[in-house]
């Protein structure tokens, strides 16, 4: 349910789950800024469940979370380890 973010394959979305105030000051290009409440809230609005998606927060906690609860609902989402801390450094 984890992926390194080195692994990563660049035709799967990554959606950022932060507020888009963190999602403001750094964030990767190409990403989507969901909020997790508004993922978690409507997944149907953002998500299909025959696409594969990353998830990605500060430190990888958050997303991990949040990516067993939309699979548990059947779709396909892994959490970037580490988070957005991760890649920073």
């Amino acid at each position: 349910m984890e992926i390194e973010f080195v692994d990563t394959n660049s035709n799967v979305p990554i959606i950022d789950i932060r507020y888009p105030s963190d999602y403001d000051s750094y964030h990767i290009s190409n990403t989507i800024n969901v909020t997790r409440i508004n993922l978690l809230k409507n997944p149907d609005m953002y998500l299909t469940k025959d696409r594969e998606y990353y998830l990605l927060c500060d430190k990888g906690t958050v997303s991990k979370s949040c990516a067993k609860i939309l699979n548990a609902l059947g779709y396909n989402c892994k959490s970037i380890k580490g988070g957005i801390e991760s890649i920073k450094n």
